[in-house]
C-alpha cells in the first residue's frame, strides 16, 4: 500500500470512527448491557441474508460478464467479491472493491479488457437501479408521514428521487438511442470522430458495441435489476435482524425499509470509506423521524460492526489468493476469455 493510501485509509476511517460514535452516543445504552442482552440468533440470521447477498452480487456480475464473452467460473466470481468487499475499506463511496475488479480483469482480459471493465460499471449502475427500484417501491408507504416531515429528512429523500429519476432516465436514454437518435446525427458523430486519434476512436465504438451487447440481451439485463431490488430487500431484512437482535420495538417494516434504501444511496457518495459513518448518521435520523426509541441508534453500530467483520473476511480472501497466486497470475485461457467479435459499427 502506498504511503498516501494509507493516510487516506486513516483519514476517512477517523471520520467514520466519529460519526459511528456519534451516533452510538446519542443511544444512551451501555454497551456491555446491550451485548450480554442481545439475541445472538437474529445476529446469525442476518449474517446469512449477507452472505446470500454477496453470492447474488457475484452471480450478477458473473452473468454480465459473460455477455461480454468473458466469463469465470462462479467461485472466482464470489472469491473476487468477497476481496472487493475488502478494498472498500479503501476507497471512499464503497468503490474501491469495483477499482480492484477492474485491475484484475483488465489485466486478465487479454483484448477483451475493455468490455470486462464495462461489466462492472454496468454491473454497479444495475445495483443502484436495484437500490432506486426499492425507495421508489418504498414511498408510497410513508409519503403521508414524509409530508409533515422535518426539512432535513425531506431533503433526503428528495435526492434519493433526484438521483432515481435522473439515473433511470439516462438508463432509458442510452438503451433507447435508436428511437431518438436521428440517422442524420449518427452520421454526424461517425464524420467528427474521424478527427480524433484512431485509437481513441476505436476504444470509443468498442465501448458502443458493448453497451449494444447490453441493449440485446434486454432479458438477461432486467433480470439482473430485479436480483438487485431482491438483493437490496435482503440488506434491509439483514438490519431488521439487527433491530430484533438488540430487542429494538417500535419500527414499522416500512420505516426500515425508507431508512435503508435513503442510508445506501447517500453512503454511496464518497465521503468514507464504505460508506461507514455516513450511513449510519443517515440511519440514525430517519430512525428518529420515525419515532423509534434512542435505541435504535445502536442498529446502525450493528450494522457496520457486521460489514467490518465480512471485510475483514474478504481480507483473508485476499491473503489466501495472493499467497496461492491467485489474483493476477493466471492466464487468460484459464480464466476462460474468448477472442474479440464484432457488433456491427458502434452507431
Amino acid at each position: 500500500m502506498k504511503l498516501s493510501d494509507a493516510l487516506r485509509l486513516i483519514f476517512s476511517l477517523a471520520v467514520a470512527s466519529w460519526a459511528i460514535n456519534w451516533v452510538l452516543a446519542s443511544a444512551g445504552a451501555n454497551l456491555t448491557h446491550e451485548f450480554t442482552t442481545m439475541n445472538w440468533g437474529w445476529i446469525a440470521a442476518g449474517l446469512v441474508l449477507t452472505a446470500l447477498g454477496t453470492a447474488l452480487a457475484s452471480y450478477r456480475w458473473s452473468t454480465l460478464l459473460a455477455l461480454q464473452e468473458v466469463k469465470i467460473t462462479q467461485w472466482d466470481a464470489f472469491r473476487l467479491t468477497m476481496i472487493g468487499i475488502f478494498f472498500n475499506l479503501f476507497g471512499f463511496g464503497g468503490v474501491g472493491g469495483d477499482v480492484f475488479k477492474m485491475y484484475y480483469v483488465q489485466a486478465q482480459a487479454g483484448n477483451r479488457r475493455e468490455e470486462a471493465i464495462l461489466s462492472i460499471v454496468v454491473d454497479r449502475v444495475v445495483g443502484l437501479l436495484g437500490l432506486f427500484v426499492v425507495a421508489l417501491l418504498t414511498l408510497p408507504f410513508v409519503w403521508s408521514e414524509l409530508m409533515t416531515a422535518d426539512p432535513k429528512i425531506q431533503s433526503m429523500v428528495g435526492f434519493v428521487i433526484l438521483i432515481s429519476v435522473v439515473g433511470g432516465g439516462g438508463v432509458v436514454l442510452v438503451l433507447s438511442r435508436d428511437y431518438w437518435l436521428p440517422e442524420s446525427l449518427k452520421e454526424s458523430i461517425k464524420r467528427a470522430g474521424r478527427k480524433f486519434p484512431a485509437k481513441l476512436v476505436g476504444l470509443f465504438l468498442r465501448l458502443v458495441r458493448s453497451v449494444d451487447l447490453y441493449r440485446s440481451h434486454l432479458p438477461t439485463v432486467l433480470r439482473a435489476l430485479a436480483l438487485s431490488a431482491f438483493m437490496h430487500s435482503l440488506a434491509t431484512l439483514n438490519v431488521i435482524c439487527i433491530g430484533k437482535s438488540f430487542h429494538i420495538e417500535g419500527l414499522a417494516m416500512r420505516h426500515y425499509f425508507l431508512a435503508v434504501q435513503v442510508a445506501n444511496t447517500i453512503s454511496a457518495v464518497p465521503i468514507t470509506p464504505g460508506g461507514l459513518g455516513s450511513r449510519d448518521l443517515v440511519i440514525q435520523q430517519l430512525f428518529k423521524f420515525a419515532g423509534a426509541d434512542p435505541r435504535a441508534n445502536l442498529i446502525p453500530f450493528g450494522l457496520s460492526m457486521m460489514l467490518v467483520f465480512w471485510s475483514v473476511i474478504g481480507g483473508i480472501f485476499f491473503i489466501f489468493a495472493k499467497r496461492s497466486g491467485g489474483i493476477g497470475g493466471s492466464s487468460s485461457e484459464e480464466v476462460g476469455f474468448t477472442p474479440d467479435s464484432s457488433v456491427g459499427d458502434g452507431l
